[in-house]
């Protein structure tokens, strides 16, 4: 196989990974996306009950958009606003259903070291034209080395945040109590109504708190 018949790789199959595999289908490339988690989307699951700043509009892509018109999908209301939950269930995962994109993906698959084919620290010559080589370790522990002529990293950020300390360093005894520590926006209807979070992200969810539970329209009492 010459370089100019490989697949482009994609690493996550999130919002941006499947964009990506979207355009490169339309213009008759081959991706192959890996995808860490054991669905698509995984990183998006763990805040799926954010609801989005923007509404549909403005966070669906246009490839993805026409490919999933042709299949029969329809757009949701452009200026709602929609949760990730929305985002996964209502468009990412019919996009990952169609036949030309779920051959493409593979689940449980962890990207851990990309080089290029046949090029280390002591020979360098032709490294612009050798391919790239893929170290995969999928969740059944086998391991796979993967040619691609360019990779799309895609993985996002979600899974490395922000330190709590100023200039970008860790606080002093974060990484020490990093077990307790929770980094993602709890979601206060469900398993995280007990840790107590506090901010301005969770007053919308903080209302729908209030109107789930209060009896007789009566407000609950709420310690943080």
């Amino acid at each position: 196989m010459t370089k100019n018949t490989l697949p482009v790789a994609v690493i996550g199959a999130g919002p941006v990974g499947l964009a990506a595999a979207a355009h490169l289908l339309e213009r008759r490339e081959t991706p192959i996306v890996f995808e860490t988690g054991e669905s698509i989307s995984a990183n998006v699951l763990q805040w799926q009950h954010v609801r989005m700043f923007s509404p549909w509009e403005f966070t669906v892509d246009s490839a993805t958009v026409r490919m999933l018109e042709a299949s029969g999908w329809q757009m949701p209301a452009a200026k709602d606003l929609p949760t990730g939950r929305d985002l996964v269930e209502r468009y990412m995962r019919p996009f990952a259903a169609l036949p030309a994109v779920r051959e493409t993906i593979h689940l449980n698959a962890r990207v851990v070291a990309v080089s290029r084919r046949n090029i280390d620290k002591m020979k360098d010559t032709g490294r612009d034209d050798a391919p790239f080589m893929l170290h995969v370790v999928y969740g059944d522990s086998r391991e796979e080395l993967i040619e691609a002529r360019a990779v799309i990293d895609a993985s996002g950020t979600w899974q490395k945040p922000n330190p709590l300390g100023s200039g970008g360093l860790p606080a002093i005894g974060e990484k020490r109590h990093a077990d307790h520590i929770f980094y993602g926006i709890p979601d206060v209807l469900k398993a995280d109504q007990a840790r107590g979070d506090s901010s301005v992200n969770n007053q919308w969810c903080m209302s729908r708190f209030c109107d789930h539970f209060r009896p007789q329209n009566q407000i609950p009492r709420l310690s943080f």
